[in-house]
């Protein structure tokens, strides 16, 4: 009876465990073949092969417009995306006091602003509509500039300039520029080729992959006085997706993502070299914001985007004071 038993327990022990089936997701993003963030989604897609979960990567916004990506996310219909959070300020206003410019200067404040409380309430803000944060990049801002360097706001007076958002939109107006607001960077490349705008001003990853300086005079990067601007750009996953992992993949899933964003962080040193390199190839003059420079464009700041954000958005000062806070 004991040997019974014994065998009875043994078969329960010894029963096969049925792997999770495959599973096939959908990702879509608007950046490039070649781009850096491209290059991030590729490598969570190799990670996640061997876990039985396919990830079709559709690139360069051949699936979907940047502006749709958000509503497809949420409404099941895609299961991953990256994304520039400035598209969602319709829905999460709170959200722009990422990318005011001068509020983050340096990749160290962004990487200390991702560790903070103020950070996780608006991820949580994110998270809410149904969606997983993944993994987090900070993108340095940059511009090219058509007729002539534009170093300081006075060098900005009378030329079109590509905004996003009302506070980008105030800030440029600020220093004399004629706003020319999108609602997404897809329409950057037709506005550059199109002569619609004369000051190209958008992340320097974006600059790098769009390969069209010799449609511009100058290139402003980032200088000792650190970048004018940072973009939060979070790979995002589907809630009820996520959900459905096994904890095996859930994990393999965070892993690779942390790879990815590890990555992506690593890449960004040599980012601003290439990118100033294309520039200098084509003959065109490159300058680096100094930080004279960047107290001037920090005063247009205040006194522009900073105080719009304060007056207009929920408490917008108080946040504002807590991303001020971390350095």
């Amino acid at each position: 009876m004991l040997a019974t038993a014994a065998m009875a327990a043994f078969a329960v022990v010894s029963v096969p465990l049925v792997p999770a089936a495959a599973e096939t997701w959908t990702a879509s993003y608007q950046f490039p073949p070649g781009d850096l963030r491209d290059d991030a989604m590729r490598s969570i897609a190799r990670a996640m092969e061997p876990h039985g979960l396919t990830i079709r990567l559709y690139a360069a916004a051949s699936l979907l417009r940047p502006g749709d990506q958000w509503g497809a996310l949420t409404g099941g219909n895609i299961d991953m995306v990256l994304m520039p959070v400035d598209y969602l300020l319709d829905r999460f206003p709170q959200l722009a006091v990422l990318s005011l410019p001068t509020m983050i200067r340096s990749r160290t404040q962004a990487e200390h602003v991702s560790a903070s409380p103020a950070m996780r309430e608006l991820k949580r803000q994110i998270e809410a509509a149904g969606v997983v944060i993944l993994a987090d990049s900070w993108i340095p801002g940059a511009y090219a500039s058509r007729h002539r360097c534009v170093a300081t706001p006075a060098d900005a007076k009378g030329l079109r300039a590509r905004t996003i958002g009302r506070f980008m939109g105030e800030y440029w107006a600020g220093a004399g520029a004629v706003p020319v607001p999108v609602a997404t960077s897809e329409a950057l490349g037709t506005l550059v080729s199109n002569d619609l705008i004369d000051i190209a001003n958008t992340s320097a990853a974006t600059l790098l992959s769009l390969r069209m300086e010799r449609k511009f005079a100058c290139l402003t990067v980032p200088g000792e006085g650190g970048a004018m601007w940072y973009l939060y750009e979070p790979v995002m996953v589907s809630k009820r997706r996520y959900d459905s992992l096994d904890e095996s993949r859930r994990q393999a899933l965070h892993a690779a993502a942390a790879a990815a964003e590890a990555g992506l962080s690593a890449s960004l040193s040599l980012l601003e070299r290439r990118l100033a390199g294309n520039f200098i190839a084509a003959e065109v003059e490159v300058v680096k914001l100094d930080g004279a420079a960047m107290d001037s464009w920090q005063k247009l700041a205040r006194r522009t985007a900073w105080k719009s954000f304060r007056d207009h958005v929920p408490g917008g000062g108080e946040l504002m004071d807590k991303i001020l806070a971390v350095e």
